[in-house]
């Protein structure tokens, strides 16, 4: 590839995003050298991939994002870091009457340790989330769609819609990655969508997420840390005090 192509950022942001399919770090200086550009032209890629979502800028580069998750069905084999979290679930559940649930695995232990005939309405774009509940006697509005493998729930603009139409004291969404400064994302557009619809209606969001996604960023933001209230999580306390000083409620689950 000829030095022409090279002073195209179209053309280097493209290396760079092959690059990060690879899971490689990305070196500015390295990288600079390699493409025979300035630092700060490495730095502007950089920034203009971040903003796309691709990567995540550190001191001296980037680093990739997680990679996108195993469909559902087969993540549901293995166990969940969940743990037991009936009592948390109890004490966040007083006097809330309406819940949206996302899809996904960790949301579906967090379904399966509900209250038996919980005396509320859940609405869940997930039939998996639904069968369970069914199974708990637990009055469920499942909102239609196409069916996205990965979290295994409803998307699309007509299932947006009927979200939209909906309200609830609570939402509980499962996270790809969560990031103090990229907020949390997900793997799928579509999914993202569909979650930001939840979130937007409901007046408190929590996010599961485990240890290993925590300061990690998928492609497709959902919404800003601001917009979430309480983070459950496995990760050890260090790993949690950015998004305290977020003002976010933080409570740890043992495994």
């Amino acid at each position: 590839m000829d030095q022409f192509d090279l002073n195209n950022p179209d053309t280097r942001q493209l290396i760079l995003k092959d690059k990060l399919k690879n899971s490689t770090p990305l070196v500015a200086a390295d990288i600079a050298a390699e493409f025979g550009v300035s630092v700060d032209t490495v730095r502007r890629d950089l920034i203009a991939l971040e903003q796309q979502g691709l990567l995540k800028r550190v001191k001296g580069g980037a680093l990739p994002l997680l990679s996108p998750v195993k469909p559902m069905v087969q993540r549901m084999l293995y166990k969940s870091w969940l743990g037991n979290i009936a009592p948390q679930i109890n004490h966040l559940l007083h006097n809330k009457h309406t819940l949206f649930l996302d899809g996904g695995t960790s949301v579906a232990e967090f379904s399966r340790q509900l209250p038996y005939q919980y005396q509320g309405l859940v609405i869940t774009p997930s039939p998996i989330i639904a069968a369970i509940l069914l199974e708990a006697q637990i009055e469920t509005l499942l909102i239609g769609g196409r069916i996205k493998a990965s979290g295994g729930i409803a998307v699309g603009a007509q299932t947006v819609q009927d979200i939209a139409n909906c309200t609830a004291d609570i939402c509980i969404l499962g996270s790809c990655a969560l990031d103090v400064e990229f907020g949390l994302a997900a793997d799928d557009k579509d999914e993202a969508d569909v979650k930001r619809q939840m979130a937007n209606n409901a007046s408190q969001t929590i996010i599961l997420s485990e240890a290993e996604k925590l300061h990690q960023r998928a492609r497709h933001k959902v919404i800003n840390c601001k917009q979430a209230d309480i983070l459950i999580t496995n990760a050890k306390v260090e790993k949690t005090i950015a998004f305290s000083d977020q003002k976010i409620e933080v409570i740890r689950v043992e495994g």
